[in-house]
C-alpha cells in the first residue's frame, strides 16, 4: 500500500462509510438481503481496520519510533504512546482479533455477534484516528 493510501483522509473516509452500512435498518428486508448487507458491512470493517493500524503506525513512525509491522505490536505502541488509551486497549485487541475472525476462519455462526460489535469498533477507530498527532 502507498503511503498516500494510509492518511487521515482516507480513514477518514473509510470509516465514514463504515457508519453508512451501518446505519441501514435491515429490518425489513429478506433473510439472504440482510446476510449480503452484513457481509458487506464485515468487509467494509476488514477494511477499515487495516487503514487503520497501518495509519496509527504510520503515525508512530513519523514520530520517530520503532514500531513493529503487525496490528497488535502497533496498538501496543499506541498505548506506549498515549494515542490509544488504557481503557481502550484491550478493545482494540479485540477489535483486530474480530478482524482476524473475519478474514481467517470465516464462521457463517460467529458473524452475527461481529456485525453486532462493529459500531463499537468503528467509535474506537474514530476515537483513537483523532488523537493521532501526524498527517500521514
Amino acid at each position: 500500500m502507498a503511503s498516500g493510501e494510509l492518511g487521515r483522509e482516507n480513514l477518514r473516509r473509510a470509516l465514514e462509510g463504515l457508519s453508512v452500512a451501518l446505519a441501514i435498518d435491515t429490518a425489513g428486508y429478506p433473510e439472504f438481503v440482510r446476510d449480503v448487507i452484513d457481509n458487506g458491512r464485515i468487509q467494509k470493517f476488514e477494511y477499515c481496520v487495516e487503514l487503520f493500524w497501518k495509519h496509527l503506525r504510520s503515525s508512530l513512525l513519523a514520530e520517530g519510533l520503532d514500531v513493529p509491522n503487525s496490528p497488535k505490536a502497533v496498538i501496543k505502541a499506541g498505548l506506549d504512546r498515549g494515542v490509544v488509551l488504557e481503557s481502550e486497549y484491550q478493545a482494540a485487541l479485540d477489535m483486530i482479533a474480530d478482524r482476524n475472525t473475519c478474514s481467517h476462519v470465516y464462521r457463517q455462526a460467529i458473524l452475527p455477534v461481529i456485525v453486532g460489535r462493529l459500531p463499537e469498533h468503528a467509535r474506537l477507530m474514530q476515537a483513537i484516528a483523532a488523537r493521532l498527532p501526524f498527517e500521514c
